[in-house]
């Protein structure tokens, strides 16, 4: 939301590093795993990887009560496709806000139920990356504590690189 133009967008970064069609249904604060928007992502023919990057704005509530159904909509429509888990970033404002801090937590701690459960039932090429390390601490990531600057773009780029690549490198 605050790239200071398209060509920074994390999408867009990644994109000409993988030299991929990146397509990102963000909906800013509306990420709240409704099980429409899966079928949206479930119609993309071909899909190389699914990211589900909803964290920062479901609730411990929705990733428990939906995130499930989320992800069976997409394995089913595509069982081979590999998928990303992501936390909510621990901002390093939160630090100095209990309140944001335990729900950064109770987020993040959800997400990982999740996928410990799907992993745990025999769910294959599922992935689950940690973020306390995702944007940084210095607090020049972001514009505003939350929504990232093009720094913080590039260090979200950074972080979740490595693993894309990973997974694309395995899917051949």
């Amino acid at each position: 939301g605050c790239a200071s133009r398209p060509g920074m967008a994390f999408t867009n970064i990644i994109g000409r590093k993988l030299n991929r069609e990146v397509i990102n249904l963000g909906f800013s604060g509306n990420a709240l795993l409704d099980l429409e928007v899966a079928e949206i992502m479930a119609a993309i023919k071909d899909p190389g990887i699914y990211v589900l990057d909803y964290v920062p704005n479901a609730s411990p509530e929705n990733i428990t009560e939906k995130g499930e159904n989320f992800f069976r909509i997409l394995r089913n429509a595509h069982p081979d496709v590999p998928v990303i888990f992501l936390e909510d970033p621990v901002f390093p404002f939160s630090y100095f806000d209990q309140r944001i801090k335990d729900e950064i937590a109770k987020k993040n701690a959800a997400q990982e139920d999740l996928f410990r459960k799907l992993s745990e039932s025999g769910e294959k090429n599922i992935y689950f990356l940690n973020s306390s390390k995702e944007i940084g601490m210095d607090n020049e990531a972001t514009v505003d504590g939350i929504h990232f600057t093009d720094l913080g773009m590039v260090r979200y780029t950074d972080f979740i690189l490595p693993t894309l690549k990973k997974v694309l490198r395995n899917r051949k």
